[in-house]
């Protein structure tokens, strides 16, 4: 008897295949169950740094109290009576106009449930693992403290998130109609939050030279219309915008507050390193000869969209946590290149070694906030506080790192974009050519 032929898209050594569809269908169980348990316990989550305050959606809340306040004849940007904790609006006017619709604070329930479930479907919807170590891999993002976070305040974070999301998918549409329609996305996001903005650096990845340059002149004619809107919003809100600093909050100019610096001087010197990342990647060219797998484009743009978003909102200032949900388009393609055998080992590393820092960076305030919580017993709360800035502090290298990985992909991405956006459209083939090929 012939032995029976191996099967075939099986390589030696591979192991067994697994149905993606199955472990998708596992996905959507284990975190399911995992965030009922939020839902049905949040103070059970305490430890970790999720402090349910005991009332849910609180910044949709600080949102329609805004709405309120409009309609009761108040100012929205000064503090809020109609607030839990009478919060001004630091926001975008557009959100006011929730009010117009009949939103108010009594809508806050079913619009955050409304809210929590639209962003799960989108985030589930794509993360597709292939391998159960990547199930596991994505759940430990999925169900990090900072996104528990973002789903208990219903943060404006998974709006923005659920409003770019179809941006990378219009983008790999073969129809050109339907791959401008990620610049109004971008724009419309912009117009309500304003570090969006940033994602318009993946406008670079346009189908050729011709395509991309649409894209961007669609994006600075759109850019042109609503950018005194922008700028007069920001000059509204952006003085009462509280500062953030300690756990669960992230800023690249933190690591030189640490050191002692003015807030001012550290802002200058995060950019002056960050910039100098950047130079160190160009004249390293860690990249050469790399270029993703068409059948990853889809994972590398998404990967690309979150990386920006991100480390924008890093060098920009300082940020809560919540913003780490964008951390789950870094996902599947973190996942992947480490084992793409035709991808160069230093790219192979660099990816590696992001995916263990994002790991980290998601889950190092948690473990902080884990053990002052064990050994914080009979201390004073200034005693308390001094413990949780030491955490802080010796957590922002490992945060910089994170960020310096991930400048370096954005810097291969932009690098090849801006060649390609400023490089000759490639002349079509005379038909005599293609006679000569065909012989």
């Amino acid at each position: 008897m012939n032995p029976a032929p191996p099967a075939v898209g099986r390589t030696m050594g591979a192991g067994p295949s697994h149905s993606p569809r199955r472990l998708w269908w596992l996905l959507v169980a284990v975190s399911g169950a995992l965030l009922l348990c939020f839902a049905c316990w949040p103070d059970r989550f305490r430890a970790l740094g999720v402090n349910h305050l005991g009332v849910w959606f609180l910044d949709l809340h600080a949102i329609l109290a805004s709405c309120d306040a409009v309609a009761a004849g108040l100012d929205p940007y000064a503090a809020n009576p109609l607030d839990y904790f009478g919060r001004p609006h630091v926001y975008a006017h557009w959100w006011l106009e929730l009010g117009r619709f009949g939103l108010t604070r009594g809508d806050t329930l079913p619009l955050g449930l409304a809210l929590g479930t639209a962003f799960y479907v989108v985030a589930i919807a794509a993360l597709r693992p292939r391998q159960p170590g990547e199930v596991v891999w994505t759940l430990g993002v999925l169900c990090s403290p900072p996104i528990l976070l973002a789903l208990d305040r219903a943060n404006i974070d998974l709006v923005i998130f659920v409003l770019l999301a179809p941006v990378v998918p219009c983008l790999l549409s073969r129809r050109p109609a339907v791959r401008l329609l990620a610049v109004p996305l971008i724009i419309v996001a912009a117009a309500l939050k304003a570090y969006p903005i940033v994602a318009g650096l993946v406008l670079l990845a346009g189908h050729g030279p011709r395509d991309t340059r649409r894209l961007w002149w669609g994006g600075a004619l759109l850019l042109a219309v609503t950018l005194p809107d922008m700028v007069a919003d920001l000059r509204r809100y952006a003085p009462i915008v509280p500062e953030t600093e300690g756990l669960f909050t992230m800023g690249a100019r933190n690591l030189f507050i640490g050191l002692g610096l003015p807030v001012n001087v550290a802002r200058v010197l995060a950019l002056a390193a960050g910039a100098v990342v950047v130079a160190a990647y160009l004249r390293a060219k860690l990249f050469a000869g790399w270029t993703v797998d068409p059948a990853d484009r889809a994972a590398w743009l998404s990967f690309v969209l979150g990386a920006v978003l991100l480390t924008g909102c890093f060098f920009a200032g300082a940020s809560y946590s919540y913003r780490w949900v964008f951390a789950l388009w870094l996902v599947p393609l973190l996942w992947r290149l480490p084992r793409t055998a035709s991808a160069p080992p230093k790219v192979r590393r660099l990816a590696r070694a992001t995916a263990v820092l994002l790991v980290i960076a998601l889950w190092a305030d948690a473990g902080a906030s884990a053990l002052i919580g064990r050994f914080s017993t009979g201390m004073t709360p200034e005693a308390i506080a001094r413990m949780a800035d030491r955490f802080f502090y010796l957590e922002q290298p490992v945060t910089w790192a994170f960020f310096v990985c991930l400048i370096g992909f954005l810097t291969h991405f932009a690098q090849e974009g801006v060649r390609q956006l400023f490089s000759a459209e490639p002349a079509p083939e005379s038909p005599l050519q293609s006679g000569r090929a065909s012989r």
